[in-house]
């Protein structure tokens, strides 16, 4: 899977941002956060923004993903923006999306207690949907 990272849900004719995949190319920027809304989405570095405001889902999607290495441009409306809010142009590169970053993990303690070591698991879920 390529892309840039990020589960999309559709919010008031608006695509929107619902997480970022941990170590994909969205979250690593720093320039997207849950909430966000796209409004636009243009391919390559210097192709027209598309709007896609009213846009469904999967439509959304299949403009944001791509081939590894090529860039994607999003116009976005920050979550704390209103409709008439200022959008900014965010430019990120495409990447293989790793599940395995989302998957949960496993590690084994042994703690002392009294006389007697037992063993403790431990689950560490990165990704934990309601």
């Amino acid at each position: 899977l390529f892309g840039i990272g990020a589960v999309l849900q559709e919010r008031d004719d608006y695509t929107t941002i619902r997480e970022l995949v941990p170590g994909g190319p969205a979250q690593l920027s720093g320039k997207l956060a849950v909430g966000d809304r796209i409004t636009g989405v243009g391919q390559g570095k210097d192709g027209a923004i598309k709007e896609v405001v009213g846009t469904r889902l999967d439509e959304v999607v299949q403009m944001i993903r791509g081939k590894k290495g090529s860039v994607v441009r999003l116009d976005i409306l920050p979550a704390d923006a209103g409709a008439d809010g200022t959008h900014r142009v965010i430019s990120l590169v495409r990447d293989k999306i790793s599940l395995d970053k989302q998957a949960a993990r496993k590690t084994v303690l042994s703690v002392k207690a009294g006389d007697a070591t037992r063993k403790i698991g431990i689950i560490t879920l990165p990704v934990f949907n309601e």
